[in-house]
């Protein structure tokens, strides 16, 4: 018995549309009916169809699909199952540093409130960092010699970060100097092998002052955040000891207004 496309959509619960782009991609071969054009599906071409559902669902491209149908042998298609446990097994590996990286967001978009204004005394996680942008200026992306475009293909894992320097934060009654660019831990530059180059800083473990700041719109941002900051470490009987980096946590609109929530690290001694 033949069946009609839309016999067949409903069926296999796959779009007419799809049914049509697998014939032209020679995954399947419908008859058609010379009274009608109409295209007719024999249960070979059904089983056929069902066979591609079931590698779909198992994450094969179409064109891997048609070699599979169509072209290989059984040590080839034992191949592309070996193949394929090397790809799912990185997809796991980074679904689960992922996950572990939303849980880290999600608690730090429940303490922004808490920490805003408040200190705490932490020591930062060894990461790496490099900046593309000066004030509101951006470095030519070919001086970073790929290096920019690979840290952009990890963004799940590559925080946005401003630095500010000690320097300009002792002298920011006269300056407003800062940098922005991105920062990554270095147990995700391991797990996936990123690349690093003579633009990438490296932070060391040290001890810090961490809070949370709130930047409004733009041209908000000012160095001048830090002075309650700069005020407890004085009074702490500690003293700046670095550069200053922190990361955006959340950029939302409120009820007075739009805002940054930026986490700071202020290095002491």
């Amino acid at each position: 018995m033949d069946y009609k496309i839309g016999q067949v959509s409903k069926i296999l619960n796959i779009p007419v549309e799809t049914l049509r782009y697998y014939e032209k991609l020679n995954i399947v071969h419908p008859i058609k009916d010379d009274k009608n054009n109409y295209r007719l599906y024999e249960p070979w071409d059904i089983n056929f169809l069902t066979e591609c559902k079931r590698h779909r669902s198992l994450d094969y491209s179409l064109s891997e699909i048609h070699n599979i149908m169509h072209c290989d042998n059984l040590e080839q298609y034992s191949k592309r199952i070996e193949e394929k446990q090397i790809d799912y097994n990185h997809k796991l590996k980074h679904y689960t540093l992922l996950m572990k990286k939303n849980e880290e967001l999600g608690r730090d978009l429940l303490n922004i409130k808490n920490d805003l204004g408040a200190f705490h005394f932490t020591e930062q996680q060894n990461s790496y960092y490099l900046l593309h942008r000066y004030n509101y200026s951006y470095e030519e992306k070919d001086d970073f010699h790929g290096v920019l475009e690979a840290w952009l293909n990890y963004l799940p894992f590559v925080e946005i970060l401003v630095e500010m320097q000690m320097n300009d934060i002792i002298n920011r009654d006269v300056t407003n100097d800062h940098a922005w660019g991105f920062s990554i831990k270095k147990e995700y530059v391991e797990a996936f092998n990123i690349p690093l180059s003579d633009k990438v800083k490296y932070i060391e473990n040290a001890l810090c002052v961490t809070t949370v700041i709130s930047v409004g719109e733009k041209g908000s941002f000012s160095l001048k955040l830090l002075d309650n900051a700069l005020e407890f470490i004085r009074k702490e009987g500690y003293q700046l000891a670095g550069n200053v980096i922190g990361h955006i946590l959340a950029r939302v609109h409120e009820s007075d207004g739009y805002h940054r929530y930026i986490k700071v690290w202020l290095p002491i001694e």
